[in-house]
């Protein structure tokens, strides 16, 4: 499953171009006169389109030089998606089991993976009600995070080249629960909802801080 960057100007589509590994959209916009947010995203065949909504550059941006893992390095781009989901000052969070590597007892935004064939829109549905036990419904895409990391992994056995795509959605849980894990065996180790003036304090994911500007209420509580 590829991921495909698709420009909308003011009078419709200007431009798509495929997500190169380690290449970050907002550098791929740019290295073709365009900057701007995102606004959507959808399965289209066996793709995954990321629509943005964009305005002209002065002129183009030299993308940053992606580096490359050795010879024989295990290269994998991940597209993954994720969910802000506030109710009554409260944010929904997952927890990363103990035994994830390099990251285990982190909080996070409930989310994952995006099956093959699967859109990133059903597929955070699908991992919040794993992780976290809540129906939520996708309002809207407000951020596209771009981690690329070349390193070994599991104690040296294997090196890796690692491209993680992680698409941003503000959703709504219209009847929130008590949140619990109900993946079994899976990379969550637990769930709540915590008062926004709490994030803060506990051991957390890159990903929230880098997402914390969109979260509703959030600008109260500085990370």
């Amino acid at each position: 499953m590829s991921v495909v960057v698709v420009a909308d100007g003011p009078d419709g589509e200007v431009g798509r171009w495929p997500l190169g590994h380690g290449q970050d959209p907002a550098d791929l916009l740019a290295a073709h006169e365009w900057a701007g947010e995102p606004t959507g995203s959808g399965l289209v065949g066996d793709d995954v389109e990321v629509r943005w909504r964009v305005a002209a550059l002065p002129g183009p941006v030299t993308p940053p030089a992606v580096v490359t893992g050795s010879p024989g390095a295990t290269v994998l781009q991940r597209l993954a998606a994720y969910a802000l989901v506030v109710d009554e000052g409260r944010l929904l969070m997952s927890q990363l089991a103990d035994w994830v590597g390099g990251a285990g007892g982190l909080w996070t935004l409930p989310g994952g993976g995006v099956d093959p064939g699967e859109s990133p829109v059903d597929g955070v549905v699908r991992e919040v009600h794993e992780e976290a036990g809540q129906h939520v419904v996708v309002d809207e895409l407000v951020q596209v995070q771009s981690r690329h990391w070349v390193g070994d992994v599991t104690a040296g056995e294997r090196h890796e080249d690692f491209h993680a795509v992680r698409l941003i959605h503000r959703a709504t849980c219209p009847r929130p629960t008590p949140a619990h894990v109900v993946e079994v065996d899976g990379s969550t180790g637990a769930a709540a909802w915590v008062p926004l003036g709490e994030v803060g304090r506990l051991p957390l994911a890159e990903m929230v801080r880098l997402a914390w500007p969109h979260v509703p209420g959030g600008d109260s509580y500085p990370l």
